[in-house]
């Protein structure tokens, strides 16, 4: 057995350690999850007026801090009881500054954080010996998805294609936010009541041109099929047995027309979501579409026992037609993508909050296991008894583990996708299960991934141009005196999954706990009580560490697919992990900013 560990892992946000026991085969046999990384919110909120939380909170990232600002926003709705009265152009403002976020982070996802991997050069060992094909699907693997200064064999690579051309697109739909939420990161327009900026005609004009020149991307890169010929086809399709067979026959007639050529560039039709959608998967590509090779991403990353995990998702972005206000507790159908459970069977469940708990059997707090409301933040002080390396029976890490109903839960969009019962993401799943595949998986994770985007970036439009009344009403009145005594539940979607924040204040208004449980606290959580391990421990367990399942050998000093299984979560550790400051040095106190 050795142990391969890689820490920190690189290319997500905030410090992650993956430690893993691998046999001789190749195969991992124990993993442990750890966050390496503290930060104080939790402390530093207490004593302070509520209001401030909606600003204060998105510094827990720069990436998805719209996505903290709306989950604080909305908990501020309820501890002023405001929710039910929240205008409807309020709503729809959050929704296209959480749409724009959104894409923006898909798009730093799918191309600089997780892309790059694809250019590894293990995979350029399994295919080149595979004769022309192999050769062609390496070349376009390392032509689209190479970073900035990458070298192979000590030589210069050109940055990829699809990873350069990304990287301006990101800057736009940063600019883009910036329109309707004043600043980007850190928006200053969410508050409790509603929106403090009232968009203009112009504004909307504005967003409208960086969405049309993101599309140009998206046409050119990302997807050769025409966009509405894509939607119509796979999202708006009436079962998920069309969408999947609209998919087959359109890679079908791709693959007639190139494998005799070992043409798969751009050119040839191939955008990266077909590109990936047919050689990610041995299922899709080798054994439906009958290709020489695929990476085989449907072989890892998956879940063994699937009694041992579920699916969450909280709902996000208002429905324009339901006019006013909002349920809290985000019922089953009231938001565009619904709440829900879904088991690791694929069975539909409704979400109800309460369910939701935390334990810390296995990191480094003192305490029980609690619902966020009742939450409690208390770290170890000693440390001496902060170790990373004393294996799974351990404390080994700053995040807790979150639990719906006892069970573990992936959160993020492959469980958006499948809580709204999304027809390609489903039937793709459903095809995995029925042919002895785990329905999660590195791949479907991943086209779950570029399928929402193509949804948010579809639905943004008929937001921006329709629903949008630069003349309506945004905001409702609040003042302190409502918040005296009261709680409050935001529950919101970030990009990478589930995040909701729980709020409780004092006679005075004034805060009195404030409890975030983010998507990668519930996908990088560590055991439970019970020592079952957290989602991305489970995913790991199982897997062959080298690429195309370990098809050049095993090689420990070079193992991609714990990289790729790792980062398809897109972890976020800065949103992850929280702790206060028990020294005494730094006692809660009001804080003036001038």
């Amino acid at each position: 057995m050795v142990n391969v560990t890689v820490d920190p892992l690189t290319r997500i946000e905030g410090h992650l350690r993956l430690s893993t026991e691998v046999s001789e085969a190749g195969v991992i046999t124990d993993a442990q999850t750890s966050g390496v990384l503290f930060r104080g919110f939790e402390r530093f909120l207490q004593n302070q007026d509520p209001r401030d939380a909606a600003l204060l909170v998105q510094r827990i990232c720069g990436v998805c801090p719209t996505s903290h600002s709306l989950a604080a926003a909305g908990a501020l709705d309820q501890l002023f009881g405001v929710a039910d009265t929240i205008p409807k152009d309020a709503l729809v403002a959050r929704n296209i500054n959480q749409g724009l976020n959104t894409l923006a982070s898909h798009a730093t996802h799918i191309y600089v954080l997780w892309g790059p991997d694809l250019a590894n050069p293990a995979y350029r060992d399994v295919l080149t010996p595979l004769g022309d094909t192999g050769s062609a699907v390496w070349n376009e693997l390392v032509g689209r998805f190479a970073p900035i200064s990458y070298k192979l064999d000590g030589q210069p690579v050109p940055p990829g294609s699809s990873y350069l051309g990304a990287i301006p697109e990101k800057k736009r739909l940063q600019e883009a936010i910036a329109v309707i939420g004043g600043k980007m990161p850190h928006q200053v327009t969410s508050f409790p009541g509603g929106y403090t900026y009232k968009p203009t005609f112009a504004d909307i004009t504005k967003i409208s041109s960086y969405y049309l020149q993101v599309m140009d991307f998206v046409s050119k890169y990302t997807l050769r099929v025409p966009f509405e010929t894509w939607i119509e086809n796979t999202y708006k399709a009436s079962s998920p047995a069309k969408a999947v067979n609209f998919v087959l026959e359109h890679l079908r007639g791709l693959v007639d027309k190139s494998v005799v050529s070992n043409n798969f560039s751009r050119e040839a039709g191939w955008g990266d979501a077909e590109f990936y959608t047919a050689f990610g998967s041995e299922l899709v590509g080798e054994t439906l579409l009958g290709l020489p090779a695929s990476l085989k991403h449907d072989r890892h990353g998956g879940y063994s026992d699937p009694s041992k995990i579920a699916f969450l998702a909280y709902g996000a972005f208002y429905k324009p037609e339901a006019g006013d206000g909002y349920d809290p507790r985000s019922p089953e159908g009231a938001r565009f993508q619904t709440s829900g459970v879904v088991t690791g069977n694929l069975e539909y469940q409704k979400f109800n909050p309460d369910l939701i708990t935390e334990s810390v059997a296995h990191a480094f707090y003192e305490g029980g296991e609690l619902h966020p409301s009742k939450g409690e933040t208390n770290p170890f002080t000693n440390p001496d008894d902060i170790r990373y390396d004393g294996g799974s029976d351990s404390r080994y890490s700053w995040i807790k583990a979150p639990r719906y109903g006892g069970i573990p839960a992936e959160v993020g969009p492959l469980a958006r996708m499948l809580a709204m019962k999304e027809p390609l993401t489903t039937g793709l799943a459903l095809a995995f299960k029925e042919n002895g595949y785990s329905p999660a998986n590195t791949y479907t994770r991943t086209i779950a991934r570029i399928q929402e985007l193509a949804i948010i970036a579809n639905e943004l439009v008929k937001w921006v141009t329709v629903d949008l009344d630069p003349n309506g009403k945004y905001a409702v009145h609040t003042d302190l005196s409502m918040a005296k005594d009261s709680e409050g539940m935001g529950l919101w979607e970030a990009p990478r999954g589930a995040l909701g924040h729980w709020i409780s204040t004092d006679s005075n208004s004034k805060v009195v706990t404030y409890q975030p449980v983010v998507p990668s606290t519930w996908n990088m959580s560590p055991r439970d009580g019970a020592g079952v391990p957290g989602p991305l421990e489970q995913a790991l367990i199982g897997s062959k560490i080298n690429a195309v399942e370990n098809a050049a050998g095993v090689e420990y000093s070079n193992p991609v697919n714990i990289l790729h299984i790792g980062r398809s979560y897109d972890p976020c550790i800065a949103c992850a992990v929280h702790t206060i400051d028990l020294s005494g040095k730094n006692a809660p106190r009001t804080l003036k900013l001038v």
